[in-house]
């Protein structure tokens, strides 16, 4: 048992195998991001919007949504391989140095349709401006450049966007 309040490895693949379920049943899903591997398009936070995609469906520059090992993982499309016995994408988070191995249809859950920040409604763009390219080359560069984005994004909220509920 855990006594730091993180998620054990059984919570958090009950959590990717429920996300899988919902966006099966329902079509669409909302949760928050948690990581840095697509700064700086997707921050800690932001509320991801999901629509559930099939893989034939996936185009470069989509970010997806990936469950994978019992983890979600929000991605890059960066190529689709169109080969018709081994069909699949490559995903890469904008921030990270490698492409994740290929991911097939069964591993694919969704695509991003938008993203909720500070209350508003924000598209993500199929590629970054240079301005993005270049704070994502500093992430995947250097840990502690990403903690101090984060940190001066958060201390550019005002106290009520960092805690508004989800809507859209």
């Amino acid at each position: 048992m855990q006594s730091d309040g993180a998620p054990t490895e059984t919570a958090t693949a009950v959590k990717c195998d429920l996300a899988g379920e919902v966006l099966r049943s329902f079509g669409s899903l909302r949760f928050a991001a948690t990581g840095w591997s697509m700064l700086p398009a997707i921050w800690p936070g932001d509320t991801l919007v999901v629509e559930r995609v099939r893989l034939n469906q996936a185009q470069v520059g989509d970010v997806v949504l990936v469950g994978r090992g019992g983890r979600l993982c929000a991605h890059r499309v960066v190529s689709v391989a169109e080969d018709c016995k081994n069909p699949h994408c490559i995903t890469q988070g904008d921030a990270m140095p490698a492409p994740d191995r290929p991911v097939n249809d069964g591993e694919l859950l969704g695509r991003v349709a938008y993203l909720i920040r500070a209350g508003k409604c924000i598209t993500v763009p199929a590629e970054l401006s240079v301005l993005q390219r270049l704070a994502a080359k500093i992430v995947r560069c250097s840990v502690p450049a990403a903690r101090a984005l984060v940190y001066l994004h958060r201390m550019g909220q005002s106290p009520e966007e960092a805690v508004l509920p989800c809507r859209g």
